[in-house]
């Protein structure tokens, strides 16, 4: 699908999630048919509607939750149609299904709300035109995955019977309880005192991609790689770079994006890069993968359009020691190679050593995202050059 950016976007709701027992800010949601949520890492979420709102006819975002080191949650309207599914910021797709705004002490307002809302039958045949093979007959083996944020006055385990009971007491079809064997998937989350259901629309190969044959200790997953080249702004014509590209996910989730004039990646780890070559297999030309130290790259000045590459945290590797000698060195060197004009993305859990050169005006970000990965905060720094 073409990409549509410089697009004006409306500003979805923003959960404030710090305080795990606050209610989530602005108005409460809005039950509907075509109604979808998205989930990623924590602050990923904006960027995954986004891309919705740029990519699928008729979206709409509507608002953010954030489940604190474990999810974000974007939510969205559109038309039911394929694409949903090739959404590339997203790790999973869901279709709302019950909504209640506020729940206080008592549990049984999550049960009639499952109970009595027509919106699941919508999620289920919407699932069974995404989905080839499922199925929305009158016989449903399912399971509830719950998840709470804040302090309340019942366990997790009540919570997730309550929403059992609510699907048990339909009378739609014939629901049975089978944790192991489950066609359907309910994924309920309560966070402060707001309550919503939400159906399973995507299976496990929207979180792992295809072309993974090859994995290392320390990859990114393919939506976080995914959303930080949609940051770059994809064009028709970027020579897009990763410096250190490690196993190339980056690289290949740009090509997935949309089309491109070159692809450069480049590692000191030849191991890394034997990776790479066989995740991009023939695929995803033209490209070159070559093996450089990413301080003193063999490329001209100004050769490249976009940089995105995800920058070493001196955690699994390195130190934190060795990346204050070696972050003034990289970001010299990916300014020097990037075309006037050009716009650079970076993730790094090094906040704490980028906001020195920010203050030393080494860097100068346009947008810096608070972002957690496998629950490690880190931030995304966009610039352009």
């Amino acid at each position: 699908m073409p990409l549509r950016t410089g697009r004006s976007l409306p500003r979805p709701e923003k959960s404030k999630t710090a305080s795990p027992d606050a209610m989530p800010s602005g108005r409460a949601l809005r039950l509907g048919s075509d109604l979808y949520a998205v989930q990623t890492q924590p602050g990923f979420e904006g960027i995954a509607l986004e891309e919705a709102a740029a990519r699928l006819v008729a979206a709409r975002p509507l608002a953010e939750r954030v489940i604190p080191e474990r999810s974000g949650v974007g939510i969205f309207t559109a038309r039911c149609s394929p694409a949903l599914l090739k959404l590339r910021c997203a790790e999973d797709l869901f279709g709302i299904v019950a909504y209640r705004r506020p729940i206080d002490t008592e549990l049984e307002p999550v049960s009639v709300a499952v109970r009595d809302s027509w919106h699941v039958e919508w999620a289920l045949q919407a699932r069974a035109r995404l989905v080839p093979g499922s199925r929305a007959g009158r016989r449903l083996r399912f399971r509830v995955v719950a998840r709470m944020v804040g302090e309340h006055e019942f366990r997790r385990v009540d919570f997730k019977r309550a929403v059992e009971l609510g699907f048990k007491e339909r009378g739609d079809h014939a629901w049975h309880l089978d944790e192991e064997r489950a066609e359907v998937e309910i994924w309920a989350t309560l966070i402060g005192g707001e309550f919503i259901a939400a159906l399973r629309l995507s299976d496990d190969r929207m979180r792992h991609r295809g072309y993974k044959v090859a994995d290392r200790p320390g990859s990114l997953r393919p939506a976080v790689a995914a959303a930080l080249a949609w940051l770059s702004e994809p064009r028709t014509d970027d020579v897009v770079l990763d410096p250190a590209c490690g196993i190339g996910t980056i690289l290949i989730e740009r090509a997935e994006l949309g089309r491109y004039g070159m692809l450069l990646g480049g590692d000191h780890d030849p191991e890394a890069l034997a990776a790479a070559r066989l995740n991009v297999g023939p695929r995803y030309k033209p490209i070159e993968l070559r093996a450089w130290d990413a301080v003193a790259m063999p490329l001209k000045d100004g050769s490249v359009t976009k940089l995105v590459t995800n920058l070493p945290w001196g955690m699994k590797f390195g130190s934190h020691r060795d990346n204050r000698r070696l972050y003034p060195r990289l970001i010299a060197e990916f300014t020097r190679v990037l075309a006037p004009g050009g716009r650079m993305v970076l993730l790094t859990g090094e906040r704490a050593l980028m906001r020195e050169l920010i203050a030393a005006r080494a860097i100068a970000p346009t947008r810096v995202q608070k972002v957690s990965v496998l629950g490690a905060f880190a931030e995304i720094y966009v610039c352009r050059v």
